[in-house]
């Protein structure tokens, strides 16, 4: 099927360079007050279970590291989720260990994923984005779990990369954001 697809996608002179799963990588560390709101991303037998929804990003985006390789491809964007964008600028001050607790959380659903990526020879690379744990360049290495994990190098989403681009045709120094490259 892999084959039969990439060759029609070539015969029309175009090619897959890369696989994305933003919907369902947010899907992975939704906090529960977002609930309801992001049940829209996700099939709609699963709207208003939390659990399963997860269960089910979870599996779909490890079905995506596998169709990844299978196409070829070595690569594959996706977003981290936000168990803890809530907290960015909390009123009242967020508890001692509230940060670190959620990206151990944040850590026990994404090593799964990231080591079957692994298993598939596809790297991760996490859009850095508002919205998102992984939303800056201190927020990636503050990660309890290896930020220096082989298949997940932090990377620039297309309009961050554009935003790169443009400060520096500007003079302005390098975007803030984090990166890392396979070793």
């Amino acid at each position: 099927y892999c084959d039969e697809l990439k060759g029609k996608v070539n015969s029309y002179g175009l090619e897959i360079t890369e696989l994305s799963t933003h919907l369902q990588g947010q899907l992975v560390a939704v906090h529960p007050a977002y609930d309801i709101m992001f049940d829209n991303f996700a099939p709609e037998a699963l709207h208003g279970k939390p659990k399963e929804r997860t269960k089910w990003a979870i599996e779909t985006v490890k079905k995506a590291a596998t169709a990844s390789r299978r196409l070829g491809l070595d690569v594959h964007a996706t977003f981290s989720g936000s168990l803890l964008w809530h907290t960015a600028h909390p009123w009242p001050q967020r508890p001692a260990g509230l940060v670190e607790m959620g990206f151990e959380e944040l850590a026990n659903r994404w090593m799964p994923i990231l080591n079957h990526f692994d298993e598939q020879d596809v790297d991760v690379c996490y859009e850095i984005h508002p919205g998102e744990d992984l939303h800056d360049s201190i927020a990636g290495p503050a990660l309890s779990y290896r930020p220096d994990h082989l298949r997940s190098p932090m990377g620039e989403g297309p309009t961050d990369l554009g935003n790169h681009r443009a400060r520096q045709s500007a003079g302005l120094g390098p975007y803030p954001v984090a990166s890392s490259e396979r070793e």
